[in-house]
């Protein structure tokens, strides 16, 4: 079995400082000088002047952030509904169905149902089919609904 150059030590009697750069050294640890870009094995290639290792090391990081964004996250969490509450299309729907139901029994009345008072007190004009009117203007109210339902 191997020993370490402290085991050494202490098995001779002579004391290894934990300070002493020499002991440190003997022991088999190299002390690497750091230059300016950091480890010379390990330079930081995103600041380095060559554009291809600049464009390797913004692929790598793109890849990094991409795996990051794929992790699933184990722990529940509630999502906020974002949508239309549950009652919104059923209440355009209901919209649409009694603009057309309107405007069917306008058709089949002639005018003078769901609501009378257009043809008796507009006969001569334009508000004769103020029925029709009522009728698409409830259909557009509904429509217009479910164009913003989430």
């Amino acid at each position: 079995m191997a020993r370490t150059q402290n085991q050494t030590d202490q098995g001779s009697g002579k004391a290894a400082d934990k300070g002493d750069v020499k002991a440190k050294t003997k022991a088999g640890s190299k002390l690497k000088p750091r230059g300016r870009a950091g480890d010379a094995k390990h330079p930081r290639p995103e600041r380095s002047g060559n554009p291809a290792k600049r464009a390797a090391a913004e692929r790598a990081r793109m890849e990094e952030s991409r795996a990051a964004a794929n992790r699933v996250s184990r722990v529940p969490r509630k999502v906020k509904e974002t949508g239309s509450p549950r009652w919104y299309a059923p209440m355009m729907v209901t919209f649409l169905v009694v603009g057309l139901l309107w405007v069917v029994i306008t058709y089949l009345f002639k005018g003078a149902y769901p609501l009378p008072y257009f043809v008796e007190n507009h006969a001569s004009d334009w508000l004769v089919n103020g029925n029709l009117y009522l009728g698409f203007a409830i259909m557009l109210v509904g429509f217009l609904g479910l164009l913003r339902w989430k």
